[in-house]
């Protein structure tokens, strides 16, 4: 007889978990929090969209959207960098019981096509500087889009460039009725972010207005305390889980503003945060590298930042201390999770940090579960690793058209994050390994199958591997392919690098490009059953990567 499974609980009170829609939840009939205070705040140019005027909005595009054939339950793309109009079309989407799938803004067109041919998506909301790339994705499209179905994140003030197309604002009738959601009906899809598995395409995680909210009520409880009128900074893509949850809605849930900016870009994030008082930041590894080198930092009032919270991948703690040596009234902290879970499965506070383990992520937040399991599916004692499992309302639905999938995923009613942790006997988190071959550059998730079947197109190439080299002036895995060539008569190694990475990065999103280099060797090492041994070729990785004369990596930016 098996043993019984060890489960972790959260030290955390287990909160309230309405079931009611996700917009209704953000809004109640009765306001909780001042209407006139700033929802969202132009870290650029200052513009800003109060609750009442968040909300009425919202009401008032939901009815456009229905006036031009849109109903509950379609889906719509975002696609382009963080703007108010980004939150406008989102917020829009919500109130019309619309299905939001955002699309990561480097996509190439067939990335994007992918995407809207799978999601089903019936409209665009799109970044006037992307049009050009749209127009070449069409051809590629499953389903025609009319102008009226494709919608300029711009404002009346930026016409006519395109002409052809209305923008978000133009969309705009009297204000509708919310679309609501009560009880079993909180289990609708409500957003579609699309996450690369470690073979074939991205997949469409379908999350909930349930998974979103019961996420809210936790994070509330266990992650760095907002209140009303605080600020934090929103420069992590809103088409991320991480940037949806943890600045589309999460500050809007406390009463709290987050200042937008289009993407993390050095000066523009230090004067903001200097301009608004901004209390609270979300960051990723390489940002952390960028601003502790940086030359400004001391340029600007920062007194008012008390805490960043580091995800998307591990930070070192060695890193921590040197960052908080030059800004020490901030605190470091971490959490953890994925997009299958809303994100967040644990998280760490400023008043933790001191008597957290060095690396912590943090403890669980309410409502998660977890085992930590070897390869066979035991459990494992305290201070050992495996695999974390994790059960919670937040786990998402499914993969959107793929149960193979999500069946995959899954043990009974625990998700199997594919990430090895170890757990302290006082109940904080530190991951150590992976057991996906996911590539994580800079938060983003490479799928190394997706590259591979990419490099085996191109004429010189017979066979390829991918694996992630840690470049630690990066703080982050960048892409390298070790492949095999039909011709190796008279091949310079350096042009033939340069070419492939050229080559590459024509046909994939910033990301996916083939940072670590290309090397040609004799033969990709596979298992007597033909499996990529991906393993022996992540351990000559580096070793082939600092080897390498005029390698070095470039200035971190999201």
């Amino acid at each position: 007889m098996s043993p019984a499974p060890v489960i972790y609980t959260s030290e955390h009170r287990v909160p309230s978990l309405p079931r009611l829609g996700l917009f209704e939840y953000l809004f109640p009939a009765e306001p909780v929090f001042d209407s006139s205070l700033p929802a969202f705040i132009d870290g650029i140019d200052g513009r800003q969209i109060t609750r009442a005027g968040l909300e009425d909005e919202a009401l008032r595009l939901a009815s456009g959207l229905r006036a031009i054939g849109l109903k509950r339950g379609d889906r719509a793309c975002i696609w382009g960098l963080n703007s108010l109009e980004w939150v406008r079309a989102a917020y829009g989407c919500l109130a019309a019981g619309i299905v939001v799938t955002p699309a990561n803004f480097a996509y190439e067109p067939s990335e994007l096509a992918h995407q809207l041919n799978n999601s089903g998506s019936k409209l665009i909301f799109i970044a006037p500087d992307l049009v050009d790339k749209f127009n070449r994705t069409r051809p590629l499209l499953q389903r025609a889009f009319p102008d009226t179905h494709v919608v300029l994140l711009a404002t009346e003030q930026d016409k006519p460039v395109p002409a052809r197309y209305k923008v978000v604002t133009e969309l705009y009738r009297g204000r509708a009725k919310v679309e609501k959601f009560t009880g079993a009906q909180t289990d609708a899809t409500t957003w579609m972010c699309y996450s690369s598995g470690t073979t074939g395409l991205p997949k469409g995680v379908e999350t909930t207005h349930w998974n979103l909210t019961s996420q809210l009520q936790a994070c509330n409880i266990a992650c760095e305390p907002l209140g009303p009128g605080d600020k934090m900074i929103a420069y992590l893509p809103f088409s991320h889980i991480y940037g949806t949850t943890n600045s589309l809605f999460q500050p809007l849930s406390v009463g709290a503003a987050a200042v937008v900016l289009p993407r993390f870009e050095e000066t523009n994030a230090l004067r903001a945060i200097e301009k608004y008082r901004v209390k609270h930041g979300l960051i990723v590894p390489p940002i952390v590298i960028t601003l502790y080198n940086s030359p400004n930092l001391d340029k600007y009032d920062l007194t008012c930042l008390r805490s960043v919270c580091s995800a998307a991948a591990p930070l070192g703690p060695d890193l921590i201390a040197a960052f908080q040596k030059r800004l020490p009234s901030v605190k470091v902290t971490q959490c953890y999770g994925l997009s299958e879970t809303s994100p967040l499965i644990t998280a760490l506070t400023r008043d933790e940090v001191e008597r957290a383990p060095p690396a912590s992520i943090g403890r669980l937040l309410p409502t998660f579960e977890a085992r930590i399991v070897d390869s066979d599916g035991q459990d494992v004692p305290d201070g050992e690793r495996g695999e974390l499992w994790v059960r919670s309302p937040s786990v998402m639905k499914g993969y959107h058209r793929n149960p193979v999938a999500t069946t995959g995923t899954m043990e009974g009613d625990y998700f199997k994050t594919g990430d090895v942790v170890v757990r302290s006997p006082d109940g904080y988190f530190r991951v150590v390994d992976r057991v996906k071959e996911l590539i994580k550059y800079k938060g983003f998730q490479v799928p190394p199958a997706e590259l591979e079947a990419l490099l085996l197109t191109h004429p010189r190439i017979a066979d390829a591997a991918v694996v992630g080299v840690y470049d630690a002036s990066q703080a982050s895995e960048l892409p390298t392919a070790y492949v095999t060539v039909r011709d190796r008569e008279n091949l310079d190694p350096a042009a033939f690098d340069r070419d492939i990475q050229e080559w590459v990065a024509a046909r994939v999103a910033r990301h996916k490009r083939l940072g670590g280099g290309v090397f040609v060797i004799d033969e990709i090492p596979k298992s007597a059953a033909g499996k990529l041994l991906r393993r022996r070729l992540r351990d000559r990785a580096q070793a082939d990567r600092d080897a390498r004369k005029g390698v070095a990596g470039s200035k971190a930016k999201l």
